[in-house]
């Protein structure tokens, strides 16, 4: 009897070596198994085979719409199960395509045979399309080879053959956690979103913190954080997972008081790295991830870059270092939070008029001094709140 199936398809994992290879398929089936306990979704079946994962599930709906959020999923296919006969494969193929296939629509086979099979690929094409034909031919279907409206996918694998139509793209990269954690600067807005997002796809786990600047930012700002935060944590298979927020508006009136007006946005930025290597180093994690964009805003001059990399203790990821604003805006509709991240907000109150733009690494140094700069980020890691999604 025919069995619907979820099939999960991977790219790059099946390019890693083999020992390599085992851990990140482990990581993967783990997540996947997480994911579906976080849904709701219980009693799932898995087999795997080098470049797919075969899920047996209650619930196929269901399990398209958790896979298809989990990083190092290339595609999501819902098939049909059957047996390798010709016989089998072509009375299954005919009966998906009488559900699938509409008055007067083109169609094509596209058969794919893996293992030992007493037929070629071409073989199931042609028995199958001439199958489909004869069987619905009151419906007017015609067979088209190029871009027809419907593609009818047929697999005869070792132990099992696979009837299918629909490929769902998955977000694709390494599985979340296959390479350490991280701790993103997230502020809310489309660059911090998009790099947390991307640093993810890579595999990492990410820690969102968010520093809050009130009295000087815009009160649309925090929710507008959470939102972001909810949005990411769709893609985490994990039953805890907290977004961190600490209060830098009080270190920032201590930069206006004491430090040249042309340097605040330098100096407040290097104090967000330290807090943010601070708690990378209370959490385990390995590096700072950040939104910047060479060049975009005055603080992100390369000038400034270098000075603002002399405050980490900790490598700092930029994965939008070398894309446009609307590289990035462009990216984040893709990805599917643009809206919830490009909420307009007003700019922030402690920006000066004339910002530094080749900021003196030696200069802002000195400038610091007139700072208590630890006391100021072990009171500011105090008084974290975290917030759990």
């Amino acid at each position: 009897m025919p069995a619907k199936i979820v099939i999960v398809t991977y790219s790059e994992i099946a390019l890693k070596s083999a020992p390599v290879r085992r851990l990140m398929e482990k990581r993967l089936t783990q997540n996947i198994r997480t994911m579906h306990r976080l849904h709701g979704v219980s009693n799932i079946s898995i087999q795997k085979t080098r470049g797919r994962i075969f899920i047996k599930t209650p619930d196929p709906a269901q399990t398209i719409l958790v896979t298809s959020r989990i990083f190092g999923v290339n595609s999501v296919i819902p098939a049909i199960k059957t047996t390798t006969t010709m016989e089998e494969l072509a009375q299954t193929a005919t009966e998906f395509a009488s559900q699938v296939l509409h008055n007067g629509e083109t169609f094509a086979v596209r058969a794919r045979r893996v293992g030992e099979h007493p037929y070629t690929s071409m073989d199931l094409e042609r028995t199958i399309g001439a199958r489909i034909l004869d069987s619905l031919q009151e419906r007017g279907v015609k067979v088209k080879l190029s871009n027809p409206d419907r593609t009818i996918y047929v697999e005869a694998r070792e132990d099992a053959g696979y009837v299918y139509s629909e490929v769902i793209s998955g977000p694709g990269g390494l599985p979340l956690g296959s390479q350490g954690k991280v701790v993103a600067l997230l502020s809310g807005g489309v660059d911090s979103a998009t790099a947390s997002w991307l640093m993810m796809k890579r595999g990492a786990y990410v820690v969102p913190l968010y520093l809050s600047t009130t009295p000087y930012g815009d009160e649309k700002c925090s929710q507008r954080v959470l939102n972001v935060a909810k949005f990411l944590r769709s893609y985490v298979p994990s039953n805890k997972y907290f977004l961190y927020v600490a209060s830098h508006g009080q270190n920032l009136s201590e930069i206006i008081k004491h430090c040249p007006r042309k340097l605040t946005c330098v100096l407040c930025k290097r104090m967000m790295y330290r807090i943010a290597c601070k708690l990378a180093e209370l959490k385990g994690a390995k590096a700072i991830v950040s939104g910047e964009s060479l060049g975009q805003v005055a603080s992100q001059t390369l000038a400034n870059l270098y000075v603002l990399d002399a405050a980490s203790t900790m490598p700092i990821f930029r994965p939008l270092i070398g894309m446009d604003k609307n590289e990035i805006e462009n990216m984040a509709k893709k990805i599917g939070f643009h809206q919830i991240a490009a909420i307009k907000i007003k700019p922030c109150g402690a920006a000066p008029f004339k910002p530094a733009t080749k900021a003196n690494l030696d200069q802002v140094e000195d400038v610091e001094e007139t700072l208590k700069i630890e006391e100021l980020v072990n009171t500011t890691i105090k008084g974290i709140q975290k917030i759990k999604f």
